[in-house]
């Protein structure tokens, strides 16, 4: 399975894969960004643990892939 950009990860087998093939996520709450690009290390029914030790509640939170915009910048190290 891969992910579209701009996947929002919702199901445990989303997570799964996520963890397995280090996709590059982004954390919002809201419209806000709460944690630079990083990969999910760990989740449960309740929360995500990100690489940065960040623990991320889900219910109150989007966690999604990169968008095509977000991914030229963050491959050539550009901090957006």
């Amino acid at each position: 399975m891969t992910f579209l950009a701009g996947q929002v990860l919702t199901t445990d087998k989303d997570f799964e894969t996520a963890i397995k093939i280090k996709e590059e996520v982004v954390a919002y709450q809201g419209n806000q960004r709460l944690r630079p690009v990083s990969t999910v290390i760990q989740y449960n029914h309740e929360s995500v643990k990100l690489a940065d030790g960040t623990t991320i509640l889900r219910i109150a939170s989007v966690i999604r892939t990169l968008s095509d915009e977000e991914k030229l910048p963050h491959a050539m190290g550009i901090k957006v």
